[in-house]
């Protein structure tokens, strides 16, 4: 009766705690490692690439600098041959050095030396050649006796045999040139009402006003209250000079309530009754 109550077969088996055995590794748990490395390798190899490319170049670059001279220097602008011809002379000492290598600076400075130069540009013009590109000195006005002024109130001594034709002469004190200039527009603008163009302006150390119109009238005018006088003076000349304009030598305007004039010689105006005419 024991025996028929043992258990036996399956039924031994099933009463037993399972047995546990080991996961197994998947593949890729082993090739991960491996791709990283790989692309650890090609970012390796494309610095080392690309540095190869960059040291190729700087040895090309520094090749150049050395093996490409310079065959042509062009110098345009709105110039004449013969300054062409004598700037690029001029230019030839100074270019030191390849297409690369050549100090653009220096070249600007030595452009900008001469006299008649207002302003200038240089380039590089592949594969051997420097482009200068001249804007010339336009004189306006004469500026004493030698000198002329150019359009930004600059003095300056153009080139030999430089030929300005009906250009006014202004002249005034050290540092003053760009005032004067000024001044000059804005009496032509002022007189120009009666007729009359300003062709010489002098202004002295004083602060006096010499102005010369190309009717042969000089003016004379201060500092003190200029506007009113110049005011005194277009009522006066319209209303009573003009007749007698060519008998007249010079104005001056220097009097508080009035103005002084001066007539040429032998053409002062008739006298009415021994008086001469007041003029206020």
């Amino acid at each position: 009766e024991l025996i028929g109550k043992m258990p036996i077969g399956n039924d031994l088996m099933s009463t037993q705690a399972p047995i546990s055995r080991p996961a197994l590794t998947s593949g890729s748990d082993y090739t991960r490692p491996l791709r990283l490395l790989g692309r650890l390798l090609s970012f390796a190899w494309l610095v080392i690439g690309f540095g190869l490319v960059g040291w190729g170049l700087f040895g090309l670059i520094s090749e150049l600098q050395h093996k490409v001279p310079l065959a042509m220097i062009t110098v345009e602008g709105d110039i004449s041959t013969v300054d062409r011809d004598e700037l690029a002379k001029r230019l030839k000492p100074v270019v030191q050095g390849s297409y690369f290598s050549t100090d653009l600076v220096v070249i600007r400075d030595a452009v900008l030396a001469s006299p008649w130069v207002e302003s200038m540009s240089v380039q590089r013009r592949w594969p051997d050649g420097l482009r200068v590109f001249v804007v010339e000195k336009k004189a306006v006005a004469r500026w004493g006796q030698e000198g002329f002024v150019s359009a930004r109130g600059e003095v300056f001594h153009p080139k030999v045999n430089y030929v300005a034709k009906d250009l006014p002469l202004l002249f005034g004190p050290v540092g003053k040139t760009a005032y004067v200039m000024e001044q000059y527009r804005a009496f032509n603008d002022r007189f120009r009402v009666l007729n009359l163009r300003v062709i010489e302006l002098h202004l002295t150390e004083r602060r006096t006003w010499f102005i010369k119109f190309d009717s042969g009238l000089q003016l004379i005018l201060d500092q003190s209250q200029i506007n009113e006088k110049l005011q005194r003076f277009l009522t006066l000349y319209g209303r009573e000079l003009s007749p007698y304009a060519e008998r007249i030598a010079s104005i001056d305007l220097r009097y508080r309530n009035g103005l002084a004039v001066a007539w040429k010689e032998g053409q002062a105006v008739p006298v009415s009754n021994k008086k001469k005419k007041k003029l206020q």
